[in-house]
């Protein structure tokens, strides 16, 4: 059995899946409750529901730069998360997928909170280095088990 499928078979510590679902209750405690600061842009009718927001080259053009990265650098972890606890490939792209629409989507009545897609996007990138950076990191593992006389990186 390779080190990603036993891993995936051997349940997580207690104490490691307090600290995952710590993290995405603070996750979702971060981007729904009510926020410190007030809304520094209208939404747009429909948010993240409405076609036209996506089309739209407004909404891929204006916006923080700084939210953007937060947006990503909140979701790495998520990435990671999704790699630990979901066993298929497919499940640890749609559970991030699914988790940051749903909190968009959940924005849509909150009156000091934005839907928008730039943060689906956002999001998704940040899931995707924690996917890949949790690739790597397995691959490295399998690649070390699999001849342990292997001379690392000089």
């Amino acid at each position: 059995m390779d080190a990603e499928a036993e891993r995936a078979t051997t349940p997580a510590s207690p104490i490691l899946t307090g600290l995952a679902i710590a993290y995405v209750l603070g996750v979702l405690a971060i981007t729904l409750l009510p926020a410190p600061w007030p809304a520094a842009t209208a939404e747009s009718p429909g948010g993240v529901l409405s076609i036209a927001n996506w089309l739209d080259p407004d909404t891929w053009t204006h916006g923080s730069v700084p939210e953007f990265a937060l947006n990503i650098l909140l979701f790495v972890p998520i990435g990671l998360i999704a790699v630990r606890f979901l066993r298929s490939w497919w499940l640890r792209i749609l559970g991030p997928l699914a988790l940051t629409f749903m909190i968009e989507s959940l924005q849509l009545p909150l009156p000091d909170r934005i839907s928008d897609p730039r943060d689906i996007v956002a999001n998704m990138v940040g899931a995707l280095i924690g996917i890949l950076a949790m690739w790597v990191v397995l691959a490295y593992r399998r690649d070390r088990e699999s001849d342990p006389d292997r001379v690392a990186l000089h």
